[in-house]
């Protein structure tokens, strides 16, 4: 928050349809964050991360990469403070925790294969 702005952070949360719910299971979460006037008018909003709520259940180490990758992107390209940005991975990293170095190392492009044997058959 800033004395001219507030930043706030939320996932909204989309129902797949049945073609995209055969991969990616039921439900989708999209990270959304809003830049807002003190009187709270939104002066700016970006789409950041998606997460399939199945790999955070799963706690699929690839899909939580590429959740980061795409929100620190976006994150960079929206005009915030430094501050403000490390509080808003904060909240995120509630939900969709960072991806450790080790878990980085031992993935391996893997998860694509892991996911598909989680999925049940229907």
């Amino acid at each position: 928050m800033t004395a001219d702005s507030e930043y706030r952070v939320h996932f909204v949360k989309q129902e797949n349809g049945p073609q995209r719910r055969i991969r990616h299971g039921a439900v989708t979460l999209r990270a959304v964050i809003e830049k807002r006037t003190p009187n709270g008018r939104v002066l700016d909003k970006m789409r950041l991360g998606s997460i399939d709520v199945d790999a955070l259940e799963y706690d699929v180490v690839s899909d939580r990469k590429e959740f980061w990758r795409v929100t620190d992107l976006y994150l960079d390209l929206f005009d915030m403070p430094n501050d403000a940005a490390d509080v808003v991975c904060a909240y995120l990293s509630q939900v969709v925790k960072p991806v450790t170095e080790c878990e980085a190392s031992a993935d391996n492009d893997c998860g694509g294969r892991l996911r598909e044997t989680m999925r049940p058959d229907s």
